[in-house]
This record gives structure tokens, sequence and C-alpha cells, in this order.
């Protein structure tokens, strides 16, 4: 990239922070992951996705996402919208142990466009106690940026996960035009509390590497975590949008490598992790959707958000151009075990 692009590039940036308004138009064609899939039965169930319903159920082994209700869906039929195609029914897949719904165009709906998360079994089949769901009381953007910010967990989330004592800590940034990586590394940092008891650690520090990979559209969070000495920390992290001003945090901790009982109690420190965000984020939810005339003053730590909002604004530009199309960049499906670091040493 020339210096003359690099600069326009900044200054665009700095223009999109500045008009940054979030959950103004909701990004179209993604797959949304919106329940885990064990709680989908032949009994109708239904979610909120961008305040619509999906009635989710299963019949004779086939699932199924509609507009109406099972009992209605045959004469409300003529009131279906354009997010089915007319039919009442939005495209549906099961994989890693969640249900995904189509969110757009149904005609745009293809299977390679669903995130790929290495760090989980493809068919699902984890058991029920890891996974759970928390509601976060702010948009689902202001939640994925309180996500990017890796540094917070060192002041939101001490107690659990520590303090920011360090030899050395660098903060790395990628993207494509939908995805986007952030590593965080760290030699000789203090040892995580939970770390300690999880995985019986006598060390009083650690070397850490922190990996998320955020697939924009969808708003999931594949996050993986090395921890030498310690064990690898599998997390996916779904910040389903339900309302402009909620959403439902669906998550999966794959905690087979802790040892009994951490590898069952593990898992319940997410409860305790999303109830600290919500309290921090909750005092910002109404703020967050205004558009201020000020500078938005930030760190070397906000590069992830703000090419968050840099990529949410480009794919929302060509959206509102009728072009819902994915770049070549997008880096949407194939193996992302490389990206998340699960076969490197810290």
């Amino acid at each position: 990239m020339s210096v003359t692009q690099m600069q326009s590039r900044e200054s665009t940036e700095r223009k999109i922070l500045r008009d940054w308004v979030p959950g103004r138009t909701p990004m179209r064609d993604a797959w949304i992951p919106i329940a885990h899939a064990a709680h989908v039965t032949a009994q109708p169930t239904w979610r909120p996705l961008h305040s619509l319903r999906y009635y989710l159920w299963r019949e004779q082994g086939s699932l199924h996402a509609a507009e109406f209700h099972p009992r209605e869906l045959a004469v409300r039929r003529a009131e279906a919208s354009v997010f089915t195609g007319g039919t009442g029914l939005y495209p549906v897949a099961e994989r890693y142990g969640m249900i995904w719904v189509w969110y757009g165009n149904p005609e745009n709906a293809r299977e390679s466009l669903l995130p790929n998360l290495p760090h989980l079994p493809i068919d699902g089949g984890l058991p029920a106690y890891m996974r759970g769901q928390t509601r976060i009381n702010s948009c689902a953007e202001l939640t994925m940026e309180n996500l990017m910010d890796l540094t917070h967990t060192d002041f939101v989330h001490a107690d659990l996960l520590g303090d920011p004592i360090a030899d050395s800590d660098v903060v790395t940034v990628d993207s494509t035009s939908e995805t986007i990586t952030m590593v965080r590394t760290c030699h000789n940092k203090a040892v995580a509390p939970l770390m300690q008891k999880a995985a019986g650690i006598k060390a009083t520090t650690q070397n850490v590497r922190f990996t998320i990979h955020i697939y924009v559209r969808s708003h999931v969070a594949a996050i993986f975590s090395r921890f030498e000495p310690g064990l690898d920390v599998r997390l996916l992290h779904c910040s389903t949008p339900e309302t402009r001003d909620s959403n439902r945090v669906n998550f999966i901790q794959n905690t087979e490598s802790a040892k009994r009982p951490w590898r069952y109690v593990f898992p319940l420190a997410s409860y305790k992790i999303g109830a600290q965000d919500d309290y921090v984020l909750r005092p910002q939810a109404a703020r967050y959707h205004e558009a201020i005339d000020r500078r938005d003053l930030h760190s070397r730590f906000d590069t992830a958000s703000v090419r968050y909002r840099f990529l949410v604004e480009q794919i929302l530009e060509r959206q509102s151009r009728g072009d819902y199309s994915y770049e070549s960049d997008d880096l949407i499906s194939g193996d992302k075990s490389d990206i998340l670091g699960m076969h490197r040493p810290v």
C-alpha cells in the first residue's frame, strides 16, 4: 500500500469515528447463530433477531426456521417478507452445536459463508455444562467492541483473569473486508486466579497468547487462548442482536483439557464475566447510539474497534447501493486453525 493510499485510509477511518451511529441499519446477508442446537426440539420456540421473530423447531429429523408459528405458516404465507423470499421459511443450518439462521436475501444464502470455528467439533455434541447464555443490555456492536479490547480483561475481570503486569505485552491487529483478528502476546504475566485453580499451576507467571477472530456480519468471535504453563481456552462468543438495545450472548467453552472438577466449573465463569460486562456497558449503551461532535480519543489498544467501525460502515455503504456480496478477501470459510494459533507455542 502506497503512502497516499495509507493517508486516504486513515482519513476515512477518522471520518467513520466522527459519524459512527451503530444499530442504524443492520448488516444483511449473513449467517447468525441464534440458539444452541440442544434448545431446538419438536416443540416450536422462537428467538428475536433484529426485532424479527424466528420460530425454530424440528420435524421428522429436519430443522426449520420460520417467520410464523408452524400452525400459522400455511394461512399466513401471503404475509411473508423478503427475508424468506415470500415462503415464510428462513434458510437455517446446524453447525458447531449452534443453530444458524440467514438474515437477508434467502437467494444469497450459501453454506460456504458459515464461519469456520476449528476449535469446536463441527457436529457439536459437547456436554451441556460447556454451553450457556447471558444477555447484555446494549447493542451488539458495543458488545463486540468491548470484546475486541484485549486489555479490558485485566481491569473488568481481574478477579478471574488476572492483572496487567507482564514483562512484555504486544497487541497486533489484522483484518480482511469481513473479519478482524486480534492477538495479544504476554510474557511472564501474572498467573490468572482462575487458571491457578483450573490447571493447578504453582508458578507465579506464565506466557499467554490471546487470539480473537471476529466475523463482522455474524457478530461472532472465535477465541483461542494458550497459557504456558496452563491449558488452552477454546471459546465461542456469539453476540446475537435481538434488538437495537440488547443482545443475547450464546457461548460455548470447550474445557475438555481441564482437570476435574474445574472442567465443569470453568464455563460458569462466563456468567460472572457477562454480568461484569453488562455492568460496564449498560451506562454507555444510550450514548453509544448518539452521533457526537467531538474527538474520539483512543489508544493503540483500540485499533481493533476502530477497524471494526470502519469495516461495518464499508459493508453498510455497499449494501446501501444494493451490493450485498462478499469481497474476494472475505476469508469466511477455510480452516482458521493457523489464524487462531492453535498449533503454535507462545
